[in-house]
């Protein structure tokens, strides 16, 4: 007697998986804007915001192979075999990302890089190259959280990881507490997010251990290292993308008139939109886990519509002027001037919501269908849309520049999402 066929995926079964990975998601970007509210509340609070924005951008677009570690582990792990494989392979490729980082931090080169290269002055350089030599050792433990993290999805135990992020957030806030007594400037803001950061991944590990005990021993030989590196590198190719977005953009914004205050409204605004925005990300592990059939790409097309609605009726609220200026001022305590660059961007939000959830369907329709190369693709049109959006500060020097920042976002994103959105209705090349 055959088995029946498994059922179509419901948009019930969606949002059961999802709602647990939004609250995981605002969660981990709070903690972000809860160190950009801290930071701003120091001394000299412009210096210390940017050096902080320029570090943490390059330790994201540097970390960037580490980032994919989760969708390529819920592609290719089978069992515990296949689990070490991928530590092995990754933890290879954190040993350069790290030494690359130092380099920056501990020569010169990272005076030409952030000071020539970004345009910023000598007191941000000296801040951002010190907080460089703590955010390097970030991408490392970041490979056990994804693995951990791998195995609570396909068990569909989401929840755990929104529980594993609540204890990051809370830990976050006895982090800061402590720091400023025996550390100043952007560096209290780099420990803070390690500290957190490591206190998530051992907890994570702990949860996910008797799900991992449960895995089988494969009798195949596990991935090799080719297998995932043919697998992993156009992912890893769009992450560059995505997080060189923020560096990209701070090497055009630089270039303003006034660099330093460019720099720090655009990091604000950054950090507003992934926490209000952020979930929406989650629509690629959502599609990539779930997806099964032709129909359920249809309910997951539904599914992308309803949510991407709802976080871009939430990203309205910037537009109303008395809730925008007590979000900006007394919640993040911004000064008047930064407040007064940020203003317009965070306006922009609304907008941003349906351009980056569509992308992020897309994106994980592709990794179910084991298409990668076309999500190399996607990364090198979003890239050259920012570019060229970002180079209007070459013409337009006293541009607003967290304006300039999202809107060149918005164009990467709605780039991207045509390039994948049209290899997705073009199954027959497959």
């Amino acid at each position: 007697m055959t088995e029946p066929p498994a059922r179509s995926v419901s948009l019930g079964d969606a949002y059961a998986f999802f709602l647990p990975l939004v609250f995981m998601a605002e969660m981990m970007m709070i903690s972000h804007s809860v160190i950009h509210a801290f930071l701003a509340r120091l001394p000299d609070p412009t210096t210390t915001l940017a050096a902080y924005n320029i570090a943490f951008s390059f330790h994201s677009v540097a970390g960037s192979p580490m980032w994919t570690a989760l969708m390529t582990s819920l592609a290719l792990v089978q069992g515990r075999r296949s689990v070490a494989r991928l530590i092995d392979f990754h933890l290879r490729i954190s040993v350069l990302i790290v030494a690359l980082g130092y380099l920056l931090a501990f020569t010169g080169l990272g005076d030409w890089f952030f000071g020539s290269l970004m345009g910023a002055g000598p007191l941000v350089v000296k801040e951002a190259k010190a907080a460089l030599v703590i955010f390097m050792w970030i991408p490392p433990i970041t490979v056990f959280r994804s693995l951990a993290y791998t195995l609570l999805m396909r068990n569909r135990r989401t929840i755990l990881i929104t529980v594993g992020t609540f204890v990051r957030l809370v830990a976050l806030g006895g982090y800061l507490a402590v720091l400023p007594s025996i550390m100043s400037g952007a560096v209290v803001g780099a420990a803070a997010l390690f500290l957190c950061i490591f206190t998530e991944t051992v907890l994570a590990v702990l949860l996910t251990w008797r799900f991992y005990r449960a895995l089988p021993v494969e009798a195949e030989a596990p991935p090799g290292h080719r297998q995932i590196w043919n697998f992993a590198w156009p992912l890893m190719l769009t992450q560059a993308s995505e997080n060189g977005v923020a560096i990209t953009i701070n090497f055009f914004l630089g270039r303003l008139v006034r660099p330093e205050l460019a720099l720090a409204a655009f990091g604000v605004a950054d950090g507003l939109w992934k926490v209000m925005l952020g979930p929406l990300r989650n629509l690629a592990q959502t599609a990539q886990t779930l997806m099964r059939s032709t129909e359920d790409r249809r309910v997951m097309m539904v599914f992308c519509l309803q949510v991407s609605t709802g976080f871009s009726l939430l990203a309205a609220i910037f537009l109303l002027p008395p809730a925008r200026n007590f979000l900006l001022g007394a919640v993040m305590g911004l000064t008047p001037e930064l407040s007064g660059g940020v203003a317009p961007a965070v306006s922009l939000f609304w907008a941003l919501a349906f351009m980056l959830g569509f992308a992020a369907l897309f994106k994980g329709l592709l990794l179910n269908m084991r298409v990668t190369s076309q999500i190399a693709l996607s990364a090198l049109a979003r890239f050259g849309v920012v570019v060229s959006i970002g180079s209007a500060s070459l013409l337009l020097p006293d541009a607003n520049g967290a304006v300039l920042g999202v809107s060149a976002m918005m164009g990467g994103f709605c780039a991207e999402a045509w390039v994948l959105g049209r290899r997705i209705w073009r199954p027959q090349e497959a």
